[in-house]
């Protein structure tokens, strides 16, 4: 079984001898585990409200990933996703180069026009599309500047008229919490989230909408529950502090253009600490004998400048999925580009 999955079942183990589960019930959701938590990392996620803001993102992020079988996602949808929090707490550790393209990515969801950077403590990015931001909010806000004249949602939505003077906004739609503008661009604020969806996908853009929010309820499916190989992959990752996750829809229905066509999905994900960043990459394949034909080390050790500097690569299999583990000092930190962060980090990953 995944590295991740046989971490946590020893620490819960633990727990239940010591009487302790309501301390580790966290960790069911993808909090660290005792075992991945170096001191000067429990120092960092504990000390100020913001790192506590962190944590509890880095516990709900895959519940705001919808299944696509029961959504208007159907043929499902690549995730990246970024703790802003926990990456800002080691911006000194991180090389400046790698920092900054990292910074560029983790905040790329976000339109800074209707919430502030500083007030974000988690970021997730579906298909290019739909954006969600985690934090602190004031949603009366937001919503004020969704529907003021000069902003750019007001000119793209269908609720603006061709005549001078503008027709008012209608007040939001009330949705589990959730303040709801807009048609063809949808847009969805609550005091601890912010979600913008594009006009890029067939049908309205609230429906959308909808449906993220709804994957945080009991009252539906989650992304894992639809699509096998995001299980697979998600399973080899606890707590990641930045992630990429595209899969293959399972029925068949996508292709992504992996470097080989019997790969079906592909992760990668690091974690930082102060002194080493843990990096988990994995595939998931067409079928386990495939997973088992040595193709993922095969391609790591072709790969040599941009694996090179990880320690501890050893490819495992489970089924479908292939993963390796490996670590590197944090201020060679380097996106997986060939060659180290001070010559540059501009290899696409």
């Amino acid at each position: 079984m995944p590295r991740s999955r046989r971490t946590l079942l020893k620490t819960l183990g633990v727990a239940l001898g010591s009487g302790t589960l309501a301390s580790t019930a966290g960790c069911l959701g993808g909090q660290p585990t005792s075992t991945e938590t170096s001191p000067d990392e429990a120092a960092t996620t504990t000390s100020t409200p913001a790192a506590t803001q962190s944590g509890e993102a880095r516990k709900e992020f895959r519940q705001w990933l919808p299944d696509p079988t029961t959504t208007p996602l159907p043929d499902g949808y690549g995730v990246r996703y970024f703790d802003v929090a926990a990456i800002r707490s080691y911006r000194d550790a991180i090389h400046p180069n790698a920092y900054d393209r990292l910074e560029g990515q983790m905040l790329q969801p976000v339109s800074g026009e209707f919430v502030d950077a500083a007030d974000i403590v988690a970021t997730v990015q579906i298909d290019h599309v739909m954006e969600l931001a985690l934090g602190s909010f004031d949603p009366e806000a937001v919503g004020e500047r969704i529907t003021s004249d000069d902003s750019s949602a007001t000119s793209a939505t269908t609720r603006t008229p061709t005549t001078a003077t503008a027709t008012p906004w209608p007040e939001p739609e009330r949705y589990k919490g959730f303040d709801l503008y807009g048609t063809d661009y949808g847009y969805a604020a609550s005091s601890d989230a912010f979600l913008s969806v594009s006009p890029m996908l067939e049908g309205d853009g609230i429906d959308y909408a909808k449906a993220i929010i709804d994957a945080t309820t009991s009252e539906t499916s989650q992304y894992a529950d639809g699509n096998e190989y995001v299980a697979s992959m998600f399973s080899t990752v606890d707590a990641p502090h930045a992630l990429w996750c595209f899969p293959e829809a399972t029925d068949g229905s996508t292709r992504r253009g992996f470097r080989a066509d019997d790969i079906t999905g592909q992760l990668k994900a690091w974690r930082f600490g102060q002194e080493t960043t843990h990096l988990t990459f994995a595939n998931t394949y067409v079928d386990a004998a495939t997973a088992e034909s040595g193709e993922l080390a095969a391609f790591v050790d072709a790969e040599s400048e941009r694996f090179g500097a990880y320690d501890g690569l050893d490819v495992e299999t489970e089924d479908r999925l292939a993963w390796t583990d490996g670590t590197i000092p944090t201020g060679e930190f380097d996106h997986l580009s060939a060659g180290g962060p001070e010559e540059g980090v501009t290899t696409p990953n």
